[in-house]
């Protein structure tokens, strides 16, 4: 996804281009879709009264409604939520390459915002577990000797990081053409 893709760039400056605007993938919440997977599996346990199939105990009720289906009900609004802050964070979380720095933005109510301008970078890494090269995604580390800025769970990060290294050390454009040489 670039600008050309109808994604613009608001915070750019005149006469900057915006390379690359992008967002994590999916993977990037992955704790919160394994905790709504297993509540949904709970619930459906529940829901079904499974363990009281194996009791002589009987299904306790509470206000006519059997307790198994009570708590089930709240496990499927914990996997509800589960899928929300997974989006959310997903949605919330954006990378943005320009021809003069990189840019990370998240958060909904707290906004972060991480600048690195190409003069500051040293090291640009890119970081893949074997299932993670299947899915051709992976984290870039970008180091700038005093901080790190992880752009993580993105797309083809091989092109990424290929973007990024060829700007190594590059200084940064101000807007205006350098005097003729004669």
């Amino acid at each position: 996804m670039n600008a050309a893709d109808g994604l613009t760039m608001t915070t750019a400056y005149q006469g900057e281009q915006t390379l690359l605007v992008t967002r994590p993938t999916r993977l990037i919440a992955l704790r919160y879709w394994t905790a709504m997977v297993l509540a949904l599996i709970v619930a459906g346990v529940l829901f079904f009264q499974v363990p009281w199939r194996f009791v002589s105990l009987g299904n306790p009720a509470l206000a006519g409604l059997p307790a198994s289906s009570i708590v089930a009900a709240v496990f499927l609004f914990l996997a509800f939520l589960a899928f929300v802050t997974a989006e959310l964070k997903r949605r919330t979380t954006r990378y943005i390459i320009t021809d003069n720095k990189i840019i990370r933005e998240d958060g909904i109510l707290n906004k972060n915002t991480e600048m690195v301008p190409y003069t500051q970078l040293e090291r640009v890494d890119l970081h893949q577990t074997l299932g993670q090269r299947i899915l051709k995604i992976g984290t870039i580390v970008v180091d700038t000797g005093d901080d790190v800025l992880n752009i993580d769970m993105v797309r083809h990060p091989a092109k990424v990081q290929e973007l990024l290294s060829a700007r190594l050390g590059r200084r940064a454009w101000t807007g205006q053409q350098p005097p003729p040489t004669r």
